[in-house]
C-alpha cells in the first residue's frame, strides 16, 4: 500500500522487560517487520496517532495494539505466497470507508478520507469489519498475552524445527548481490555465508571467483550443512527438482522450508519446476548455471556449525582479507530469534556482531538484514558500523543503509 505507515497503540512505559505487555509489544513489532521496513509510530492515543500520520503526509495508517499479529505466509522468492499487507491492500481496494477493523486491536485508516471529513474523533466512527477474507492474516494474542498459548506453542515448534531446518530455495531475492559495489576488489577471495538455497552461488558468480576463492558455510542447523555438503559433492548442477526428489526420499526428521500447503511427502512438483525455471532464468539458462556449478565445485569449501546469535566460532574464522564478503540473510530477525530474544535482546546481539566485524575485518563486504529486518548491503563492515550508529538502532525506526532493499 503506497503512503502507508504502521503504528502501535499502547502505553510503552507499561510494556517493560519481563512484562506480558512487553512481550506482546515485542512480538507485534517482530512480525510487522517481516514485510514493513518503514518507521513505526507509537502512542497511547488513537487520535494523536491519526494526526501524527496525517501531518507527516501519509495516506494510510495501520494501527495495532500490543499483542496483535500480522501472520506471515512465507515462501521462496518468486512463489505464490501472499503477505498480510498484500491481502489488506486487496481487501481495501475500492472500499468507501475511513476506518476498518477492530478498535484498540487492529485498525486500517484511510487518512485522506479522514482529513476530508474534517478529522473527526475516531471514537465517533464505526469501523467497517474486516471479515473472513482477512482472518488467515490476522491474529490477536491479547495485550496481556491471554490468548497466546497456541501461538507460543507454534513458536517453540518452529524454533525446534529451525535447528534441523533446510532452505532448498531462498525466500529472499538476489537484487542486493546482482550489482556489487564498484570499489569491491574482485575476484572474491573469501565468502562466508549461511547454508541456505543457491544465493551463495549467485554471490560467487556476480562478484567473480577463481579456483583460489574459498567459501565457508555456517549455520545453526547441522541438517542444513549436511544437505549443502551432499549437494556440493553429489549434484551435477542440472535438474534440481530431480535431486530434491531423492533428498526428500531420504526421510528423517529434517524440516524443509518450502511454502504453505506442501511438505516433502505432499509436494507440488509443478510449482517446484516453475520455481526452478525461474532460478535458471536469473542465470541466463540451464547451461550457464551448470557451467557455474562445475567451476564452483573446484573451489575450497568449509562447513561450520555455528549459531550467529552466539558467533564466536565463526568470528574466529573470519579474516581481514581484501575481496571478502559475508551473507547472513536475516538471521537476527527470524522466528528463532523472536522466540529466544525480545527487541532489546536482538538489538544488543546485533550491535555486538557488527562492532566485532568492524574491528576484525573492516573491509568485509556485508549482505544481510539487521535486528529489525532492515536490508544491509553496499557497505563494508567499517562503513556500515559507523553509518548504523549515526542512524541509531531503534527497532521502530527505519534505516536506509543499503543499495537495494529486500523483503526477507
Amino acid at each position: 500500500m503506497n503512503g502507508l505507515v504502521c503504528a502501535l497503540l499502547g502505553v510503552v512505559e507499561a510494556a517493560g522487560p519481563g512484562t506480558a505487555a512487553g512481550r506482546a509489544r515485542d512480538l507485534t513489532v517482530s512480525w510487522l517487520r517481516w514485510n514493513y521496513a518503514g518507521d513505526i509510530l507509537e502512542d497511547a492515543s488513537l487520535p494523536r496517532l491519526l494526526s501524527r500520520a496525517a501531518d507527516a503526509g501519509y495516506r494510510t495508517l495501520l494501527v495495532q495494539g500490543y499483542g496483535h499479529i500480522l501472520t506471515e505466509h512465507a515462501g521462496p522468492a518468486g512463489g505464490k505466497s501472499v503477505s498480510a499487507f498484500d491481502a489488506l491492500a486487496a481487501w481495501a481496494a475500492g472500499k468507501d470507508m475511513i476506518l476498518a477493523g477492530t478498535p484498540d486491536r487492529c485498525l486500517l485508516v484511510d487518512l485522506t478520507r479522514w482529513q476530508a471529513a474534517g478529522r473527526p474523533d475516531p471514537a465517533a466512527l464505526s469501523p467497517m469489519p474486516f471479515g473472513a477474507a482477512l482472518s488467515p492474516h490476522l491474529l490477536d494474542l491479547g495485550a496481556d498475552m491471554g490468548g497466546a498459548g497456541p501461538f507460543l506453542a507454534f513458536l517453540a515448534d518452529m524454533g525446534a524445527k529451525g535447528e534441523r531446518g533446510v532452505f532448498v530455495l531462498n525466500y529472499e531475492n538476489y537484487a542486493d548481490v546482482e550489482d556489487p559495489s564498484p570499489d569491491f576488489p574482485r575476484p572474491l577471495a573469501r565468502l562466508y555465508c549461511v547454508a541456505a538455497g543457491l544465493k551463495p552461488n549467485r554471490i560467487l558468480e556476480t562478484h567473480d571467483f577463481t579456483a583460489n576463492s574459498r567459501i565457508l558455510f555456517f549455520d545453526y542447523s547441522q541438517h542444513a550443512l549436511d544437505f549443502r555438503r551432499r549437494l556440493d559433492e553429489g549434484w551435477d548442477g542440472r535438474d534440481y527438482p530431480a535431486y530434491l526428489r531423492r533428498e526428500f526420499a531420504r526421510g528423517g526428521d529434517t524440516h524443509f522450508y518450502l511454502w504453505p500447503g506442501v511438505t516433502p511427502g505432499q509436494m507440488d512438483w509443478v510449482e517446484m519446476e516453475r520455481l526452478w525455471q525461474g532460478e535458471l532464468s536469473r542465470w541466463g539458462g540451464a547451461d550457464r548455471f551448470a557451467d557455474h556449478w562445475q567451476r564452483y565445485r573446484t573451489i575450497g569449501r568449509d562447513y561450520l556449525r555455528c549459531n550467529i546469535l552466539e558467533p564466536a566460532a565463526l568470528l574466529d574464522r573470519i579474516e581481514d582479507r581484501p575481496g571478502s564478503a559475508i551473507w547472513w540473510s536475516n538471521a537476527f530477525c527470524t522466528i528463532y530469534s523472536a522466540l529466544h530474544h525480545g527487541l532489546s535482546g536482538k538489538r544488543r546481539l546485533y550491535e555486538e556482531w557488527i562492532e566485532t566485524l568492524a574491528r576484525r575485518a573492516p573491509s568485509l563486504l556485508l549482505y544481510g538484514a539487521d535486528h529489525a529486518n532492515m536490508s544491509v548491503n553496499g557497505m563494508n563492515a567499517a562503513e556500515y558500523h559507523a553509518a548504523y550508529h549515526r542512524a541509531g538502532g531503534d527497532p521502530l525506526a527505519a534505516r536506509h543503509l543499503y543499495r537495494r532493499s529486500l523483503r526477507f
